[in-house]
């Protein structure tokens, strides 16, 4: 059985979610206050016999057992699955399993090292770095402590002899990256030698690496574990386990560089600053963001080399590098607008202090900077553009061309319109030319593929991804629409895959999402032109919400059965015109079933509705 199937079959829905949300029965359904918005009449079902859940009130969520434990816990769908695969006793695979035993010993070991070096930053012979830390970096003990930052003796065993004292294996201090292996057949020797350390957590507060500086002008000046099963720089963002929380309270997070760009502000108050460690912002890193908030500000020294990293850093979301990255610079800028949904920021910073200096010395200046921090599309804007108009127009059509991708990623027209006559007024031509110039650059359409073997008749929901994953030039004209679509959160993971992603069918074998989409693309189709499989994905995606609408009036006429067979049809019919007329009735069990009478009765009249087309 598929895993995910099993811990369905095992975890049963109505009691998972009634253990944190209150539900009552409702003829064949449950019903609740929403646990997603505030409430007070219940618009929150439970759909047993479907395996699903719904909100008909004001949030419109929606979903499976992991959509709801992705809306609750804020993860992505990857972590959902873990999650209830713990739940339900399911092992995702007996390779998985073993995995996770190595990277739970690889944690222990790394926790162990980080207690030694912090214990040894409170001796003698931590006395260089304690005073480093708070005469030159001004960092006070409570700062030190938070970030358990240490010191690692300038002897080749120390954290070796520490280690193999308290039992742990040394194969494993080496796989942690603690130990380097010596490649001259001698014993393993310790990597951080004469450093004061920097542990790294991952966003559940586990360490899975360090970093360590040297006092004395050492090379290189930060030394940094190497990527280890515990370790992915792409996928680590230093400082995310102190900040999650004010990260979630203030919806923004501030992305820097280094270490100490990140214990600065925390100190002064800032403690919404993680940094990404030498690395530019990932892919990985922007999922893992986007859980906790959706404004990025990427917060950047105004030099050359600053304002370059602000853009190596934005390279996720805008490739400018040549022609040839242009075309993922605009399936980058789908992503935003449809996929990761994540608005990104520049804050320039005073030039010549790092941001440790300026939070801590003028935090004014940094708190004003983060606020007043540009979107994206305007800094780069203002970086290609530059401060005068160009004399050419060759020159003209080269900054145009560099900035197709940035307006091709703002996908709301308003602003997009503003930038065009921004960019025109700058270069002295009219807006249709520069309009011209961008519609050059939009990629082309690939050709249809040919049909796969057949299978079972697809589910509307699987049907709709099958038409999506066989047609991606629709891509363009669903990139607005909500996940939300899917009930089925795997589903849903493979559309906003599929969303930001041309070639997420050629991942690994063993990832379900990837797996089930391949399943679905399997399926037969006949041939359709392009023009066609848009009119059968509008008309698939009206049955879809056909269907839901049905369903709400389903649970709410079993609801209103409920009440004729308490209070007799024709009273319910009383109070259903009461509450049309305006009149609202004095009991509130009354009141509630007149409302539902009356919703139930608009919702039967909206089934018959003509629709108009949905996509453009």
């Amino acid at each position: 059985m598929d895993a995910v199937e099993e811990i369905k079959r095992k975890l049963e829905l109505v009691e998972y979610i009634g253990r944190g949300t209150h539900l009552q029965k409702a003829g064949r359904n449950f019903r609740g206050l929403c646990p997603f918005h505030t409430e007070k009449t219940p618009s929150f079902y439970v759909f047993p016999d479907r395996g699903s859940w719904r909100c008909f009130g004001q949030c419109g969520e929606g979903g499976d057992l992991f959509s709801f434990v992705q809306k609750r816990d804020n993860l992505d769908f990857r972590g959902a699955l873990h999650l209830l695969a713990a739940e339900a006793g399911v092992e995702l695979s007996a390779e998985n399993a073993q995995r996770r035993s190595h990277a739970d010993r690889l944690g222990a070991i790394m926790s162990a090292a980080v207690a030694f070096y912090q214990r040894c930053l409170s001796e003698p012979d931590g006395d260089a770095a304690r005073a480093y830390l708070t005469e030159k970096r001004g960092l006070t003990p409570a700062t030190i402590e938070a970030f358990r930052l240490g010191w690692a003796p300038d002897g080749w065993r120390a954290l070796r002899d520490h280690l193999e004292g308290r039992g742990y294996d040394e194969r494993d201090a080496v796989a942690a990256g603690l130990l380097v292996d010596n490649e001259n057949g001698r014993e393993p020797y310790d990597r951080f030698r004469g450093r004061f350390v920097i542990p790294i957590a991952d966003e559940r507060g586990v360490y899975v690496a360090m970093g360590g500086r040297g006092l004395h002008g050492e090379e290189p000046k930060y030394l940094n574990s190497p990527q280890t099963e515990l370790f992915d720089k792409g996928r680590t963002l230093f400082g995310l386990d102190l900040a999650a929380e004010a990260i979630r309270a203030s919806g923004t997070v501030v992305v820097v560089e280094g270490y100490m760009d990140v214990i600065g502000p925390w100190q002064a108050g800032f403690r919404n600053v993680v940094a990404t460690m030498g690395t530019s912002l990932t892919e990985s890193h922007a999922g893992l963001l986007k859980r906790f908030a959706k404004r990025v500000v990427l917060a950047m020294d105004p030099d050359a080399a600053g304002l370059a990293a602000a853009e190596r850093a934005g390279g996720l979301f805008l490739s400018l590098d040549s022609p040839e990255t242009m075309a993922r610079s605009a399936r980058s800028a789908e992503q935003i607008a449809g996929g990761a949904n994540l608005e990104l920021r520049v804050a320039p910073l005073p030039a010549g202090k790092d941001p440790d200096e300026i939070a801590l010395q003028t935090p004014e200046i940094w708190e004003a900077a983060i606020a007043g921090a540009a979107p994206y599309a305007e800094f780069l804007l203002r970086r290609i553009m530059g401060p005068t108009a160009p004399d050419s127009p060759v020159e003209a059509r080269r900054i145009v061309d560099r900035l197709r991708p940035v307006l091709l990623a703002v996908s709301d027209p308003v602003e997009r319109a503003m930038y065009v006559q921004r960019v025109a007024r700058h270069l002295g031509i009219h807006e249709d030319a520069v309009l011209d110039r961008i519609r050059q650059g939009l990629p082309g359409r690939r050709p249809l593929e040919r049909s796969m073997p057949a299978g079972e008749p697809p589910a509307p929901e699987d049907l709709l991804l099958v038409l999506l994953l066989r047609h991606p030039h629709l891509r363009a004209r669903l990139r607005h629409y909500p996940p939300t679509l899917f009930t089925d959160a795997i589903n849903r993971e493979a559309f906003e895959r599929w969303l930001r992603d041309d070639e997420f069918l050629l991942g690994p074998a063993d990832d379900p999402v990837v797996r089930h989409a391949r399943a679905l693309e399997a399926r037969r189709l006949p041939p359709l032109s392009e023009e066609d499989a848009g009119r059968a994905v509008e008309a698939k995606i009206r049955e879809i919400m056909r269907e839901r609408i049905i369903q709400h009036q389903a649970a709410l006429s079993d609801e209103v059965a409920i009440g004729e067979k308490e209070f007799g049809a024709n009273r319910v019919a009383a109070l259903s015109a009461e509450v049309w007329l305006g009149t609202v009735p004095a009991e509130e069990r009354e009141r509630l079933l007149g409302e539902t009478t009356l919703e139930q009765l608009q919702l039967g009249l909206s089934i018959h509705r003509r629709e108009e087309p949905m996509l453009g």
